[in-house]
């Protein structure tokens, strides 16, 4: 379990929450058949959200370079400002994270959210020592168009990461060996009857269930349900 605390400015426009399960193009498939996927909505809650508290819009005239010149804030100036350059638009967050001395605050674009106008920059921090606001900056995709991001969209996921722990860790690469083919048959059968059952529309579980065609355990997951939460002390 990892201690994370947050001072917040008392003009912070960001909310920090647990990132829900939903994405809107899963409610569109088919009977919401998406959300049977066990690795895709488990994925959709890992880590927290930032969102903002009101509406952000700009435009971007798809010139890449240095200068804050090429993207126009239409709202959020207050909180936005786009002084970096390369069509790119930062946060004010006023949320200063602290950390254990060995975990790190790692942000990326939330997770399972696709947008054809914008998208986070990945970033990396060691929140142990830092003493300032959490940076958080979003990247024009489309020129020339009124981006608007309403009040309360996800802005980022954030996930405490230990370095110290993945630090000098190595991928082993062997060769694939099964010299009675028993793996090649079991995965085989599992694959047919998987695909099988799921021609009819019908989710097999077999995965989230950790077991197979015949309902054998394959062994466990590390964390089937994961539990994230917010307490808020200011409200």
């Amino acid at each position: 379990m990892f201690n994370i605390s947050v001072e917040k400015y008392p003009w912070s426009k960001m909310e920090i929450s647990q990132m829900s399960v939903k994405r809107d193009w899963m409610g569109e498939t088919t009977d919401n058949h998406a959300y049977r996927c066990f690795p895709v909505t488990q994925a959709n809650v890992i880590g927290w959200s930032i969102s903002c508290l009101t509406d952000i819009s700009f435009i971007w005239n798809g010139i890449n370079d240095q200068t804050g010149n090429n993207v126009k804030l239409l709202q959020g100036e207050e909180i936005c400002y786009t002084g970096r350059g390369q069509s790119s638009v930062s946060f004010n967050t006023g949320l200063i994270f602290k950390t254990d001395k060995n975990v790190s605050l790692f942000t990326i674009n939330p997770v399972n959210y696709f947008s054809d106008d914008f998208e986070t920059m990945s970033s990396l921090i060691s929140t142990s020592f830092l003493d300032n606001p959490l940076p958080l900056a979003i990247k024009a995709r489309t020129a020339n168009k009124e981006i608007l991001i309403k009040a309360g969209t996800p802005l980022a996921t954030i996930i405490p990461i230990s370095l110290t722990y993945l630090n000098n860790s190595s991928i082993e690469i062997n060769e694939y060996k099964d010299p009675d083919n028993k793996r090649g048959m079991a995965n085989q059968s599992y694959g047919e009857a998987s695909q099988k059952i799921n021609q009819t529309g019908v989710y097999t579980d077999w995965y989230r269930n950790a077991v197979n065609e015949k309902g054998e355990s394959r062994g466990s997951h590390e964390v089937k349900t994961l539990r994230l939460t917010v307490v808020d002390n200011i409200k």
